[in-house]
């Protein structure tokens, strides 16, 4: 068992997405604010985690989607499972590479309000 909480960011039609989420049986919307709703998502194996969570990405009004928070009850198993089909980046798998070192190229700004 996966457990997961979300904060789905929209362009404002939190009605339409919510509407939308409660169709999905793995999922819980606790709350919302804004432009943001907050979803817990319950699910058998990471690649339904993934799947759902692609899933809420693809929905109309979805802007972005941030996992805030993931258990896992089999993750060294996952994680065996991901490393053996590559699905892993080798920076990850190497543990003399320190963060500080790591640099990253993305922007989190549209997230900062």
């Amino acid at each position: 068992m996966n457990i997961s909480s979300l904060i789905v960011y929209t362009d404002n039609r939190n009605e339409s997405v919510k509407n939308e989420i409660k169709k999905l049986k793995e999922c819980e919307i606790i709350t919302d604010a804004d432009d943001r709703i907050v979803v817990v998502v319950s699910s058998e194996s990471i690649e339904d985690e993934i799947r759902i969570f692609k899933m809420i990405e693809g929905i109309s009004g979805v802007v972005s989607v941030a996992m805030v928070y993931s258990y896992q009850e089999d993750a060294e198993e996952n994680r065996k499972k991901l490393e053996e089909n590559g699905r892993i980046s080798e920076i990850l798998m190497n543990d003399n590479v320190k963060a500080e070192d790591i640099a990253y190229g993305g922007s989190v700004h549209y997230k900062v309000k």
